[in-house]
């Protein structure tokens, strides 16, 4: 159960970037995993692009809705947070949760962010599947 972070699924959602390669994810798995904190994350980043005028609100909308039909399994972020804390010399808050849960899980961390994977391969016991367009 691979864990996806915020940006792979917010590129999901709006059908672009890295959505074939969640797509595929997808497909193999069946379904995947975040901390609950990934919800609030696509709110956020999903509302900053509506307000910046480069996503209509219907669309908006629409995703938010999708987000719901998502294959992926939320896991409480208050379980994570201890480890999370102790990696925050090298994560944000919310990528050093992602990073614990792919820990705690035993699974890989996929993500399009080149820096975050660099820190889970260095500072983690998890390793990465690293999501790019190409």
């Amino acid at each position: 159960m691979t864990v996806l972070d915020t940006s792979a699924v917010v590129d999901y959602l709006m059908g672009v970037g890295v959505s074939r390669r969640v797509d595929s994810l997808i497909r193999i798995e069946g379904e995947l995993a975040a901390p609950d904190v990934m919800v609030f994350e696509v709110l956020a980043a999903i509302r900053r692009q509506a307000l910046a005028g480069g996503l209509d609100s219907q669309r908006a909308i629409a995703a938010i809705e999708d987000l719901q039909d998502l294959p992926i399994e939320l896991f409480p972020s208050m379980s994570l947070r201890s480890r999370a804390f102790e990696l925050r010399d090298n994560f944000t808050a919310a990528d050093g949760l992602f990073a614990a849960l792919a820990e705690q899980l035993r699974e890989p961390l996929a993500t399009k962010d080149a820096a975050l994977a660099r820190a889970v391969v260095q500072h983690c016991d998890a390793s990465v599947v690293a999501l790019s367009t190409a």
